[in-house]
């Protein structure tokens, strides 16, 4: 286990954040991130959220739906509150945005919330995806499920497409609004991934944060014998490897138990 200084050198670490403290975005009506990431902090770390605006994506108007995506709602003013507790890292919760407009247009966001957080390193997850294919050994054909409507889907199959992987199959779930995102079951998230792991498909990715799937990967990996990516973990895995924490994450997969 690696031990990570906080980033004041003034005082003490805290009693609890010996190791480090997180920092964790999500949107207003997010159910999901906080729980799923709370149950993989290791010893001596700990995480603290701040909450967004409301997303403003309106399912039944497609053409409104697709100007609002790459827009994360408030961003600006709910990192300012998570620099009070001077965070080792801030991972983003919020999963679409950080796919819309391919790689510049996240590497521009990134750079723009570490301005705003004064230095603070960001984990987007888009880069926490890519950082996983590589330490899968980039598995080039690819099985994607979210929980959005067509134009996230599309940007989230170009953004992947520009990295130079093959997008086999993409399945929306369409739910019509961010809340709702939140009921997904486990049987619909099974049912999906099977639906998307056609011929040829080396990998599953999920993404979309609001569903509740990181305790499902373990079983879904043994199924279907290939890796299941789902966003929470691989953007709060990557999160603490970023900060050189190399605790494996019991119960929650592949990668997150072998890298």
């Amino acid at each position: 286990m690696t031990n990570t200084p906080n980033k004041s050198t003034s005082r003490k670490p805290d009693v609890l954040g010996h190791r480090a403290k997180i920092g964790i975005l999500v949107p207003a009506s997010n159910t999901i991130v906080e729980p799923e990431m709370a149950s993989m902090q290791p010893p001596g770390v700990t995480n603290h959220v701040s909450r967004m605006s409301r997303v403003k994506r309106p399912a039944h108007d497609l053409e409104l739906y697709k100007k609002f995506l790459g827009k994360s709602v408030d961003m600006d003013a709910a990192i300012d509150l998570l620099t009070a507790m001077e965070p080792n890292i801030i991972v983003h919760g919020h999963s679409v945005d950080s796919f819309v407009g391919g790689v510049a247009a996240a590497e521009t966001m990134k750079k723009h919330m570490e301005t705003v957080s004064g230095g603070v390193p960001v984990m987007l997850p888009s880069f926490a995806i890519l950082k996983a294919l590589e330490c899968l050994g980039r598995p080039k054909n690819l099985g994607i499920m979210t929980p959005w409507m067509p134009p996230a889907d599309e940007a989230c199959a170009a953004f992947f497409k520009s990295c130079g992987y093959n997008v086999l199959a993409i399945k929306g779930l369409q739910h019509p609004t961010p809340l709702d995102i939140a009921t997904a079951d486990a049987e619909l998230l099974n049912r999906t991934v099977d639906e998307i792991n056609v011929a040829g498909v080396e990998c599953i990715i999920k993404v979309g944060t609001n569903s509740a799937m990181a305790r499902l990967v373990a079983d879904m990996e043994r199924r279907i014998n290939k890796p299941v990516l789902t966003v929470n973990t691989v953007t709060y895995w990557a999160g603490l490897r970023a900060l050189g924490i190399d605790d494996k994450l019991r119960g929650f997969g592949r990668l997150a138990e072998t890298f």
